[in-house]
């Protein structure tokens, strides 16, 4: 991995000013849409499940799925995160419990080891979904997961788990010291789970979801910043009734720097709340065109036509008449701008996925373009029995194609969770499916082995910054090459009861250099000039408002800041917004930023 600074890289051969208005124009009107690059790599998959050493099988208890409680059979799932902080991507898998859950530790080499029980994580436990987050801004990853508590007993409300990374190879649990062990006040439930830091003040909230009708289990908690939490869901104007809810997310969908909160829900109830920055939320579900699955699911989110705006996938059942299953199939939010949505799944393309759950958006072939997946199956009926996961091509023209079956990504087992992680370190993003009463499955991406198709990974280190959420998580990520200009946001949303890595990828077809623009959530961007691609590039944004290095944010940092007024290099570290002037916003940024 190469790192850059907090000081911004001067590139010895700057970009073209052609380039720099484009950039910097984005977000006002998108960008506008290129053809897909000539001689795009063909996608191929290797699965790779057994050669890297994982054996694990998703086995829910019967109680999971016994009467009320028919919960066991929506779930498989889990999350990847760097959570030892060497440098590759590590597996926490949700056993379900007849299945302890496990922690496959990425050994650097194309393996995993099981270290579960040395780390404290090998419990016997009805576990549903989890979400992997910093909560307690220490630089470590922590997990929380879902449960109804031990294998054996009564699923019960109550039992959730929140495991704290002591960053010495271990975890503990302190659900009930930090105020997340219950969520539905009155049953088990537990669907999903997402963090995001939807006050901006620099660490991360948690959303729960609830599928019951009864359970009230869809819950916002506002972390203190103390390692506790506080639940604020009626004061953030959200209704924990009513929602069947799956999967939560949240996304700046109307690019106005404040996280919006998607839920993707049974039912006819997903939602789209946006965010007002006050720290509460309206209900635009209807008005901005979105809500129309039937059956809300598993969601994506990525600027799937490169306008510069983010587009929202949601997966759903796929009718073939039957009249059990409502069946619109997966629908796609085409995002128009101003919280305004145009539905496209047919014309896309991407609308029978069968009985849809995880999915995910990552350029697969390095094209420039997102591509989609999206795994499936329900036992229930022939029709969604062996059905294929969909591995879905973008074609820069607003279509998509499958090429699933000659990719090599042939999965036709009870898929629920799915993500997407570069585990290898070699710049494509690999697959990892989660079955229900199924083996883990991990595709290797063999795209990276064509030299001619480039690529560009990101991570953002905000430890030394106070008002960034850790991992840069809401920061927006511009890349801009002589063809396309492509958008990313880094975000720690669910796919369905799985999460995929936190870093920003990028395929970049024969791109050799690009102009990077790093968006962070306290009003800072950075430009970095003529990057090398082919190179996973960690970011230092540290506490960019501390102009003097003393680390306040003061008096001295407003004088240095007049004394450069005017016009610069958009380069310029004091140019706290990089748009080339050194002026009045750059002033509002610093006094948001300004030390208690």
């Amino acid at each position: 991995m190469h790192r850059v600074a907090s000081a911004v890289r001067h590139a010895p051969r700057p970009l073209a000013a052609r380039r720099l208005v484009a950039l910097f124009a984005l977000g006002a009107a998108g960008a506008a849409t290129v053809g897909r690059p000539v001689g795009a790599v063909e996608v191929s998959f290797t699965d790779g499940t057994l050669a890297a050493g994982i054996t694990a099988v998703h086995q829910p208890s019967a109680l999971m799925e016994a009467g009320l409680f028919v919960l066991g059979a929506f779930c498989g799932g889990g999350v990847v995160g760097d959570f030892d902080n060497d440098g590759f991507e590590d597996i926490f898998f949700i056993g379900g419990g007849v299945q302890p859950d496990i922690l496959y530790i990425n050994n650097g080499d194309g393996t995993f080891t099981n270290r579960a029980a040395e780390w404290g994580v090998a419990v016997h436990h009805m576990g549903m979904a989890a979400a992997a987050g910093d909560y307690d801004n220490d630089g470590w990853l922590d997990i929380f997961v879902t449960s109804g508590g031990p294998h054996g007993a009564t699923p019960a409300a109550g039992k959730h788990r929140l495991y704290r990374n002591t960053g010495m190879g271990s975890f503990v649990e302190v659900a009930a010291q930090a105020g997340v062990q219950k969520v539905s006040p009155v049953v088990c439930d537990g669907m999903g789970a997402a963090f995001g830091d939807y006050d901006r003040d620099g660490d991360l909230d948690l959303f729960v979801t609830g599928w019951l009708p009864f359970s009230q289990g869809n819950r916002l908690f506002r972390n203190n910043g103390d390692g506790t939490f506080t639940d604020v869901t009626i004061a953030a104007g959200l209704t924990p009734g009513g929602i069947r809810g799956f999967t939560p997310r949240f996304a700046d969908m109307d690019d106005d720097g404040w996280p919006d909160l998607l839920i993707a829900a049974d039912f006819g109830t997903s939602r789209y709340f946006r965010n007002h920055g006050d720290g509460t939320f309206t209900n635009l579900t209807a008005s901005a065109g979105t809500g129309i699955d039937d059956n809300g699911m598993g969601h994506a989110v990525g600027d799937l036509d490169n306008d510069g705006r983010l587009d929202w996938y949601v997966s759903s059942i796929w009718s073939l008449g039957n009249p059990e299953s409502p069946g619109t199939g997966n629908m796609l939010y085409w995002n128009q701008g101003r919280n305004l949505f145009v539905e496209g799944s047919v014309a896309a393309g991407v609308n029978n996925g069968g009985w849809g759950w995880g999915t995910a958006v990552a350029d697969l072939d390095h094209d420039g373009w997102l591509d989609l997946l999206e795994t499936n199956g329900w036992v229930s009926y022939l029709e969604f029995t062996n059905a294929p996961s969909r591995v879905w091509i973008n074609q820069g023209d607003g279509t998509f194609v499958d090429r699933a079956a000659v990719s090599g990504l042939w999965h036709t087992l009870f898929g629920r969770g799915l993500l997407t992680a570069d585990f290898d370190n070699d710049g494509d993003q690999d697959v990892l499916i989660f079955s229900n009463k199924g083996p883990l499955r991990l595709y290797r991406n063999n795209v990276a082995a064509d030299g001619s198709a480039r690529w560009l990974r990101i991570r953002l280190d905000t430890a030394g910054s106070r008002r960034l959420a850790p991992a840069g998580i809401h920061s927006r990520i511009t890349v801009l090459t002589e063809k396309q200009t492509l958008v990313r946001e880094i975000d720690a949303g669910s796919n369905y009861q799985s999460q995929s890595e936190l870093t920003a990828h990028f395929g970049l077809g024969h791109a050799e250099f690009v102009d990077v623009r790093i968006r962070a959530a306290d009003g800072t961007s950075r430009l970095l000039r003529n990057v090398q691609t082919n190179q996973t590039l960690v970011v230092d944004l540290g506490e960019r408002s501390d102009l003097d290095g003393d680390g306040r944010v003061d008096a001295g940092d407003i004088g240095l800041l007049l004394g450069s007024w005017g016009g610069c290099d958009p380069a310029d570290p004091r140019d706290l917004n990089a748009d080339g002037a050194i002026d009045a916003t750059d002033l509002m940024i610093l006094l948001f930023n300004w030390t208690d």
